[in-house]
């Protein structure tokens, strides 16, 4: 497993663009490891605020961010960096800090029409803690401590061809209830934690959530 470090510049227009909307930016993430016409492997990645745009990228597979410079130009502010991600040390019980940008959901009936269930945004910081609570139960680690560091919805737009793809492009509204977690936490099932560090947690994670970062506590 992998993990990159991506400073973007703002210079860049398509740097711009893809800090504006996280369809864009997996997109544009995908050149490092697919040709266009080829379904790429699954990775992580989470933007983190600061003063140099900055996206941090976690994959199974070693990313090749030359070709994805190839494509756009300027793109970074600095040449990127990966290294490998050392899991090798983690033991059971374990005490470790981490960070992670999820969207919590709760799948519940649809009051608009009964026969079918839609998935809802948690919106209160306890709903929220509770949900990292139960991710944390099946997911080999127990939470220690966590607090929200940032809580807001996000509002993007998914642009899609029209059926015939001869038409215009449809600008598809999406929102998601976007939470950033820090804390302590506890592994309890290594083998569990694992699979969780490698697969992220909770929905949208081709959007930018859902991944776990840990350093030691």
């Amino acid at each position: 497993m992998y993990l990159s470090r991506l400073l973007l510049d703002p210079r860049s227009k398509q740097a711009r663009t893809d800090l504006a909307n996280p369809y864009k930016m997996h997109a544009t993430l995908c050149r490092a490891f697919a040709e266009p016409d080829q379904t790429p492997p699954r990775f992580l990645w989470r933007a983190e605020e600061g003063k140099t745009p900055t996206v941090l990228v976690q994959s199974l597979e070693t990313p090749n961010w030359e070709k994805l410079l190839q494509r756009f130009p300027g793109y970074f502010a600095q040449a990127p960096q990966y290294k490998p991600v050392p899991l090798e040390h983690l033991q059971p019980g374990q005490v470790l800090r981490f960070r992670l940008r999820a969207n919590p959901t709760v799948t519940r009936r649809d009051p608009h029409n009964p026969t079918k269930r839609k998935r809802y945004g948690l919106r209160s910081v306890e709903e929220q803690l509770e949900w990292l609570v139960r991710q944390g139960t099946s997911g080999g680690f127990n939470v220690l401590g966590a607090m929200v560091v940032q809580s807001e919805k996000v509002r993007f737009y998914k642009h899609s061809k029209n059926a015939d793809e001869s038409g215009p492009s449809e600008a598809l509204p999406i929102v998601l209830q976007s939470v950033l977690y820090e804390g302590h936490l506890k592994i309890a099932d290594l083998e569990a934690f694992q699979q969780t560090l490698a697969a992220g947690l909770g929905h949208a994670k081709a959007l930018g959530f859902g991944l776990l970062s840990i350093g030691k506590g």
